[in-house]
């Protein structure tokens, strides 16, 4: 890879590498929500949920879609559902296996 597209990548693992960018991501991952929604589900203040999601708007992540005065936030990158799934099962085989090597020492 170039370095131009190594950039593009690291940007998008960027804005991924949030927590809270991550907690609006879960949202999200169970369909479109409006800002006020995931501010209610979030607990982050509007003006923080707001700036997440324009960044994750600006890298291609989320698409916003208005109606009326109300705008609503839904996952367009597909790759991000397959990520989550790749990053949690390995995260979950990890502290199995930490788990397993406590039980089996006797903890």
């Amino acid at each position: 890879m170039g370095d131009e597209v190594l950039e593009l990548v690291a940007n998008r693992f960027r804005a991924l590498g949030d927590p809270s960018r991550l907690r609006l991501l879960n949202i999200l991952m169970q369909g479109e929500h409006s800002v006020q929604e995931l501010v209610d589900a979030s607990g982050l203040s509007q003006t923080n949920v707001s700036r997440h999601l324009a960044l994750l708007r600006r890298e291609g992540v989320v698409a916003r879609e208005r109606d009326g005065n109300r705008a609503y936030y839904s996952i367009v990158d597909p790759t991000v559902h397959k990520l989550c799934r790749v990053v949690c099962g390995g995260l979950s085989d990890r502290l199995v296996g930490e788990l397993d090597a406590l039980m089996g020492a006797g903890i």
